[in-house]
């Protein structure tokens, strides 16, 4: 038998799986349907609106779940926070993948061809800046797109910790 802190514990990790799940999937069904990337939206290149507005979207199962069951979370339940942070971005780009698989662009999905497809997914997507009504032409990201990867990535880390701090009711999450 588990300890009732055990079982809101794990119902609360579920919540936060499932919706990083939808989240993710919702992103993939929004860009086979427009092609566009909701969560690649930045505002001057450097402020990740989109993976802001997705990150809290999907980590809110955890909120949702602590303050449904009570649940007063740990440090290893901002571990796990910061994991499935990251992992979402992972799923957001696993999305993409299997969307042009399932299209008939990728022949054979394995670990490589993933890898390699994040790999042409960063340095080579479009992007477009719109500066008082003039738009910019759409240019390729290049090495500067692991930046903008890594500026998405460290949004979720803070959404994982903004989340963490919501849910913690003793005060324990202050930044130290």
């Amino acid at each position: 038998m588990t300890s009732p802190f055990t079982q809101a514990r794990l119902t609360t990790w579920l919540f936060c799986l499932i919706t990083s799940l939808l989240v993710a999937a919702f992103n993939t069904l929004a860009w086979r349907m427009t092609g566009f990337n909701l969560f690649s939206f930045s505002y001057m290149v450097l402020l990740p609106i989109g993976a802001l507005v997705m990150g809290f979207a999907a980590l809110s199962g955890f909120y949702l779940g602590a303050t449904r069951f009570h649940f007063q979370p740990g440090r290893i339940d901002f571990a796990f926070l910061l994991i499935v942070a990251v992992a979402f971005a992972v799923q957001i780009f696993l999305g993409i993948y299997l969307s042009f698989y399932f299209m008939g662009s990728v022949p054979n999905p394995s670990l490589d061809s993933f890898m390699e497809f994040i790999s042409l997914y960063v340095t080579r997507v479009k992007h477009t800046m719109h500066l008082d009504r003039h738009t910019s032409d759409s240019v390729a990201a290049g090495g500067a797109g692991w930046y903008l990867l890594m500026v998405q990535v460290m949004a979720l880390c803070a959404v994982a910790r903004t989340i963490y701090g919501a849910t913690d009711r003793r005060g324990s999450a202050q930044w130290e």
